[in-house]
């Protein structure tokens, strides 16, 4: 199992881990499981109670122990955008002529520009992730500077800070299951590697990954990610619309919520015993103005990030984007074609 890679997605609503191996560039997935939270451990992208997600996340662990035969050691984890500050820096430094550029030149390269932004960032601030957006040798962009020779090499990041206290809260609970932190990176980093590979970066491409909790963002242009971004907004503001309207839980109003479009009718028993029968069309109905108040958030927000403009197209990943509705309003709030906005699957 030495090559094998394993990594949790601790996200607000479930926990979700893979074990799998790189081959041909490729990830090849060998087990995955996934597990609901049995209560609002978390909220926003943030872990409230520390005990309750450990436990979550042991019972993942021993599911994924019976179908590998192995106990997994160490991890790799995406943090949720909760309070995200974003900085870019450009850093230039000097190198001898006639040396071949190799990767450790590269990699020093972008360790000193990450250290000139996190010089920029005030406060208790921890750095979770950056990208690339370009390198430069003697002053020309180009695409890799690996076996280049020149005088000098640049390099233009975008480097993404969590608090603290965010990142602090998610090496404990790995603590508390026995699992050594290899990786650690931001959930839109992840998903737009998985989602949107590098050949199509050239178009300027918005990828939105909705969960329960955040709606996290990512942009791509001229061959490059060029803006982070996050909306405390998601699945869960429908949910609680629903349980408040409905009188229910939350758990029960998560079930009326996705079961709403696949049934003609949706069972459900109130907080005071009754059995309730309603309309799947009443209840897409009444959660518009909360999937449009959502939608335009998250578009504001993405227009903000593209400099002030509408992106092509839309990627939407994540449980939160099969939401009755999100898909029509964000193209609409986004003054695009409908069939420019599409959801990414498992595929």
């Amino acid at each position: 199992m030495d090559n094998t890679i394993f990594a949790l997605d601790i996200g607000t609503r479930s926990i979700i881990g893979t074990v799998g191996t790189v081959r041909d560039k490729k990830f090849n997935v060998i087990a995955e499981a996934v597990l609901e939270h049995d209560e609002r451990a978390m909220r926003d992208g943030q872990i409230h109670d520390i005990n309750l997600v450990a436990g979550t996340i042991k019972r993942v662990l021993s599911d994924l122990e019976k179908q590998t035969g192995a106990k997994p050691e160490r991890v790799s984890i995406a943090a949720a955008g909760r309070f995200l500050k974003t900085v870019s820096v450009r850093c230039e430094i000097q190198i001898e002529p006639d040396r071949e550029i190799d990767k450790d030149i590269v990699r020093g390269l972008e360790l000193t520009a990450l250290k000139k932004a996190e010089q920029q960032i005030m406060g208790q601030l921890y750095c979770v992730g950056y990208s690339v957006k370009n390198y430069y040798l003697n002053g020309y962009s180009i695409s890799s500077l690996i076996s280049h020779k020149g005088e000098s090499i640049e390099v233009e990041i975008i480097a993404t800070f969590l608090p603290r206290s965010v990142v602090d809260s998610l090496y404990t609970v790995m603590e508390r299951v026995g699992l050594q932190v290899s990786n650690l990176t931001l959930e839109p980093i992840a998903a737009m590697e998985a989602a949107i590979p590098s050949n199509l970066r050239l178009l300027n491409l918005a990828l939105i990954d909705i969960g329960a909790g955040t709606s996290d963002i990512a942009i791509s242009s001229k061959d490059t990610i060029c803006a982070y971004g996050m909306v405390p907004l998601a699945g869960d503001e429908v949910t609680e619309a629903i349980a408040q309207n409905y009188l229910v839980d939350f758990n029960t109003a998560e079930a009326m919520k996705r079961q709403c479009s696949d049934k003609e009718y949706v069972d459900y028993i109130d907080v005071l015993g009754f059995e309730n029968k309603v309309p799947s069309e009443e209840l897409k109905e009444f959660i518009k103005p909360q999937v449009k108040m959502i939608a335009n958030e998250v578009c504001s927000k993405i227009i903000e990030l593209n400099g002030g403009k509408s992106p092509s197209a839309v990627f939407l990943v994540g449980g939160g984007a099969y939401t009755p509705y999100l898909k029509e309003f964000i193209a609409e709030a986004l003054n695009i074609p409908v069939n420019r906005v599409g959801l990414r699957g498992r595929e």
